[in-house]
């Protein structure tokens, strides 16, 4: 009965050991087995955007530099991004002249171009910078694309009546130029219509512009001479005016001052006439007591009538305007 009893707990001790070995194993498998991860609410794939392009024009031949571009010569190509400078359309182009050969298939860019002030002129129009400030540049207030009138300022010393020495200054004034085209007024230009331009940077403003100090004015040929003389002799004023107001002075009421160089003697009748040309007037010159009336009168070419509206210098197949009224010239 004791071996029995003795039997009895050894089969009890190993079945104990048996089942805590297995609880211990059990317990080692939870520990190793990673946790589900809960499930997560995921957003839905955003759509693909397709890429965004741009139409820029491109030579579509072999541009030479210095003549006119056709509409005919350009197409306009897809690119991710224009250019700075840039067109998107042929006809914005179309009378533009290049300032280099620009092969074919090269995107056309302002810089390529030739300077758009000299584009802005007529034919007969030289462009002319002339000093301003406050007072004689209408306090700041001029505007690329206006129309001024250029007033001159002399200081004139009259001989003393005894004939020594000089007598007491005064001051003369005179309407020198008139209906100028502004082309550009300090570091303001006209636009050029149609090319894309780099957005202006974070913090800059019209505010942080120096003041002008000169104004860039579209002038016929006849009235440099006057201009730049009066600008070194005496001071220039500009009188801004309505774009739509046409008057003009008229040179035929009053007498022409006398030229620096005097024409020849053997000219013949058609070569006299020759004379009354802007080119021939500008290239004769002019002298200070011209601007102001004190210089001999220069003999006036014959005139014959001229199409209603005003009087028009003809040479040639072509007519050049004037600040003043001009006169028709018989050859």
């Amino acid at each position: 009965m004791h071996n029995v009893s003795r039997i009895a707990a050894i089969l009890l001790v190993v079945l104990a050991t048996v089942l805590a070995l297995v609880a211990f194993t059990l317990g080692k498998r939870r520990q190793d087995t990673p946790p589900v991860p809960s499930p997560v609410a995921t957003a839905p794939a955003a759509p693909i955007v397709p890429a965004r392009t741009a139409r820029v024009v491109v030579a579509a031949q072999m541009l030479a530099g210095g003549e006119v571009i056709s509409a005919s010569s350009l197409r306009t190509v897809a690119m991710s991004t224009a250019p700075e400078g840039s067109y998107e359309q042929p006809e914005l182009l179309a009378g533009e002249v290049p300032r280099v050969s620009i092969p074919e298939g090269t995107v056309i860019t302002s810089a390529l171009l030739s300077n758009p002030i000299a584009m802005q002129l007529r034919p007969g129009e030289r462009a002319l910078a002339v000093p301003v400030d406050e007072i004689s540049g209408v306090g700041y207030r001029v505007q690329p694309g206006d129309y001024v009138d250029v007033v001159l300022t002399l200081k004139i010393a009259e001989p003393a009546p005894n004939g020594i020495g000089m007598a007491k200054e005064h001051s003369e004034s005179r309407l020198l130029a008139s209906r100028l085209r502004v082309l550009a007024y300090g570091v303001r230009d006209l636009p050029r219509v149609g090319a894309v331009t780099a957005a202006p940077a974070s913090g800059k403003s019209d505010a942080a512009e120096p003041p002008p100090k000169m104004a860039v004015l579209a002038a016929p040929l006849d009235d440099i001479d006057p201009l730049v003389l009066g600008a070194q002799s005496g001071k220039l004023s500009l009188a801004l005016r309505h774009p739509g107001d046409e008057g003009m002075p008229s040179n035929l009421l009053f007498p022409l001052p006398a030229t620096v160089l005097s024409p020849r003697n053997d000219l013949n009748g058609e070569q006299r006439g020759w004379l009354a040309s802007p080119e021939n007037r500008a290239y004769a010159g002019v002298d200070e007591p011209g601007l102001i009336g004190r210089s001999k009168t220069a003999t006036r070419p014959v005139l014959r009538a001229s199409s209603p509206g005003g009087l028009e210098i003809i040479r040639g197949s072509t007519a050049a305007s004037s600040s003043h009224t001009s006169l028709a010239v018989n050859p």
